[in-house]
């Protein structure tokens, strides 16, 4: 196949033509591995991987091939190239969370979600660049340095699963799984006009990830197409894919302070999110305004991750026999971390624990906040809110990036994706959230779905073809 034309398919599209013999699985993945070696470290440098696995990749489509050809059982992504973040377990291959410090250790089994995606055929390619320990959302990293941007490569991808997403914009795979504490998922997306997913809190595992904390964490996929989402969400989470049907007429709540702006900067992301809403409008799913006061304070209280990070940290690393590091205190005292990462870790090494008294408010904070949204929706009769995934532009590569509206669902555990609705000034993505109740991931991909028939065709960033 050529590399150019994988760039741009859809899964189904990709099993269609493995299904009727117009390429095979090791077809797919050699123009895979053919983006990758023209793209990652050569050409624009993107720096999306930090491990590729050829030869057991090669093994792993001529086994597919061969299970194709003799009618054997056929996975829902049979034969099809996925690439996983570097915090996930893979048996054998180095888990290095974008760190330095974590460099040579090698996993010992999969992730439970690595097993789920071999058991559905999929073929392992690699590992996916990402901010360091997931602490953070712009791609900083001791091992990699910071991916770029494949629309804009002096932009921002967004992390913290910043590799997963410029790996997917650039047509490495057309779907990559990162995980998701504070919008890590998402915030990428948004940046590289791609749909990410965060589903309910427990409703995916997180077993064999390197923790940020363990109550927020969420793994989830991000690719080019929503129907390549409700695949690789069904996939992970074990649960039948929803059928592409249209959803009924959707009420969506728009959530007027974080449309808001307070700098120039913001109002063109507010402008491009209000466009889409139109076009939604259009199709029938009209916002009606939402008013929630001081509700950007009660989320930032209801932030369990600096509570959480050193201890599950140290948990996860004593049960890896090859670690050379204990503790986040180590890392700071040996200074292996990125620059950027220096006052965030020392911070977070002296933060008081889960045995704390603020810890047990903040976790009550999540409780009240999930109590309040829930009501929220009822009280207003919507299906959903929305608001921008990030009310600020990419940042410029190795910037501070800021106004994230995308901690809301992780602290209240509730699905949210985001949609990709446009472009900021520098051809950077622009992304819109919709957050629903819990449980209702098929509504959020069925929106999804929605928006994409209105929306432009996928295209692969200037300059990227092969």
């Amino acid at each position: 196949m050529n590399p150019s034309e994988f760039a741009i398919a859809s899964v189904q599209t990709l099993l269609d033509g493995l299904a009727n013999g117009a390429w095979r699985a090791s077809d797919l993945l050699e123009a895979s591995l053919a983006r990758i070696d023209a793209l990652d470290r050569r050409g624009p440098t993107l720096r999306a991987m930090t491990h590729i696995a050829a030869d057991e990749a090669r093994a792993a489509a001529k086994a597919s091939d061969a299970r194709r050809a003799r009618g054997g059982t056929i996975g829902p992504l049979e034969g099809i190239p996925v690439l996983v973040k570097d915090n996930m377990d893979v048996a054998g291959w180095p888990t290095s969370a974008g760190s330095r410090a974590l460099a040579g250790i090698v996993a010992q089994c999969d992730a439970d979600i690595v097993s789920r995606l071999r058991d559905a055929g999929a073929v392992l390619v690699g590992k996916t660049a990402m901010h360091e320990l997931a602490a953070g959302i712009t791609g900083a990293s001791s091992l990699t340095g910071f991916a770029r941007n494949p629309h804009a490569l002096d932009r921002s991808p967004g992390g913290s699963s910043s590799g997963a997403a410029v790996a997917v914009a650039a047509g490495y795979a057309p779907i990559a799984i990162g995980s998701d504490t504070a919008g890590s998922v998402r915030i990428p997306a948004a940046f590289n006009h791609l749909y990410g997913l965060r589903a309910t809190r427990g409703a995916v595992s997180i077993r064999g990830i390197v923790p940020l904390s363990p109550t927020q964490d969420m793994p989830g996929p991000l690719a080019r197409h929503p129907d390549d989402v409700t695949l690789a969400y069904a996939v992970l989470a074990g649960v039948t894919a929803a059928p592409a049907a249209a959803p009924p007429r959707l009420k969506i709540g728009r959530l007027n302070a974080w449309f808001e702006y307070d700098t120039p900067a913001a109002a063109p992301i507010a402008a491009v999110a209000d466009r889409a809403l139109q076009h939604l409008a259009e199709a029938g799913h009209e916002a009606q305004p939402v008013v929630l006061e001081d509700l950007q304070a009660e989320v930032e209280a209801a932030n369990v991750i600096a509570f959480e990070f050193a201890e599950a940290l140290a948990a996860d690393l004593a049960r890896r026999p090859d670690s050379s590091i204990a503790s986040l205190r180590e890392i700071v005292d040996r200074g292996l971390q990125h620059p950027h990462l220096t006052a965030v870790f020392q911070n977070r090494a002296a933060h008081p624990g889960t045995d704390s008294a603020a810890y047990r408010a903040a976790c009550k904070a999540q409780a009240t906040l999930r109590a309040r949204i829930l009501n929220t929706l009822d009280e207003e009769g919507v299906d959903l809110l929305t608001y921008p995934t990030v009310r600020y532009p990419a940042t410029e590569l190795g910037g501070t990036q800021s106004g994230s509206n995308a901690l809301l669902a992780p602290v209240t555990g509730l699905p949210a994706i985001n949609l990709p609705v446009g472009s900021d000034t520098a051809g950077a993505g622009v992304g819109l959230e919709l957050l629903a109740r819990p449980g209702a991931e098929a509504l959020l991909l069925s929106a999804a779905r929605v928006w994409q028939r209105r929306a432009e065709p996928w295209a692969i960033p200037a300059g990227l073809r092969l």
